[in-house]
């Protein structure tokens, strides 16, 4: 008689924290280090200096401005860490405006997961963890776990219930294929939740759609996540309150979300106050992964 064995849980090899010390970053610190587990290792907490401050003026006085600004930054992280009781991790003080810089930092190092905090402002300046958020996971190649103002903290925290919001576009339906990986390695359990516009009031067109949604999914994954897939939900309404009430009904661990990849206009896009992955974070009581598609 063979004795079933339960699929080994495997976590990522390295995880990154961009951190600018405040309430938000903490929070990421702490989810990234109970992911990790025991190899604490494996988490590297990354601050950017950005050189505007001492990039103008007399060379020699350019010099010890950026002496200064560089002691201060290696300070406040040090700070940090012992305020917060964070032991065990690596650190690295990078140079460059925070978006662009720890993106490069994360691809370098070849970073499997980021996991950042927000605030996830309407109206205030583009601090290291509002939306420049956005701005690291549409350039980042690796999975991006954003925590968002309304999340809810948890005792553990784990990846094992999945909520999968998808309207089918391209992007989205590519990142199943990385998400078949993860949700391997932490031996996950998938939700499929797509929101439709609620004008379709038609009983035969919403019929029509929730099966071409089942089909299309079903068509996009491999086996190993067909078997995952619990439930494939289309619910006709505002996508924003779908899709966090159906990851809060369902209890995920976090909300999965395709994000196309950046472009020559990627910059400019992130600036959109209100794009709808950042409304997603504004709103989540769990985290928001986000995968390039």
């Amino acid at each position: 008689m063979k004795t079933a064995v339960k699929a080994r849980r495997e976590l990522p090899r390295k995880i990154a924290v961009p951190t600018d010390f405040s309430p938000g970053s903490t929070s990421a610190m702490a989810c990234a280090l109970a992911l990790a587990g025991t190899d604490k290792k494996k988490v590297t907490a990354v601050h950017a200096v950005d050189p505007f401050e001492y990039n103008f003026g007399p060379k020699d006085l350019r010099y010890l401005k950026k002496k200064k600004v560089w002691a201060r930054a290696q300070e406040a992280m040090s700070d940090w860490l012992k305020a917060n009781k964070f032991t065990g991790c690596a650190v690295s003080v990078i140079e460059g405006e925070a978006g662009p810089a720890i993106a490069q930092f994360i691809d370098q190092k070849s970073i499997d997961l980021a996991v950042l905090g927000t605030s996830a402002r309407r109206h205030a300046a583009r601090l290291l963890l509002g939306s420049v958020a956005e701005e690291i996971f549409r350039k980042a190649h690796c999975l991006v776990l954003v925590l968002g103002p309304k999340m809810r903290a948890r005792r553990r925290q784990q990846l094992n219930r999945l909520a999968f919001a998808t309207a089918l576009e391209p992007h989205s339906l590519a990142a199943l294929a990385r998400l078949s990986q993860l949700a391997r390695k932490f031996d996950a359990k998938i939700s499929v939740v797509r929101a439709v516009s609620p004008n379709i009031r038609s009983r035969t067109e919403r019929i029509r759609i929730a099966g071409e949604t089942k089909l299309k999914i079903e068509a996009s994954v491999d086996p190993g996540l067909r078997k995952r897939i619990q439930k494939i939900h289309v619910e006709f309404g505002h996508p924003l309150k779908i899709i966090t009430g159906f990851a809060s009904r369902s209890k995920a661990d976090a909300i999965v979300m395709g994000i196309r990849s950046g472009g020559e206009w990627d910059r400019a896009t992130t600036h959109i106050p209100w794009a709808f992955a950042h409304r997603v974070i504004a709103n989540a009581k769990c985290p928001v992964l986000t995968i390039r598609g």
